[in-house]
């Protein structure tokens, strides 16, 4: 049986998680390519429906990170 990687938005404040994932990066660190980050100016102010959407996009989770 082929299970599906799980799909995973994560929504990032620029000011600090986007930044602790660059940095990751920066130091070849590894997460699974599934996970797909999206950089917001401040996910204190992140709209329910953008988290919605993504779900009825398809994905199977959403992480949000300030």
């Amino acid at each position: 049986m082929n299970e599906k990687p799980l799909q995973i938005v994560a929504y990032c404040c620029e000011h600090c998680a986007y930044n602790a994932a660059d940095l990751a990066g920066g130091l070849r660190m590894q997460y699974p390519p599934a996970i797909k980050i999206v950089q917001l100016p401040c996910t204190g102010k992140m709209d329910i429906l953008l988290a919605l959407q993504a779900f009825e996009s398809g994905v199977d989770g959403v992480m949000v990170a300030g």
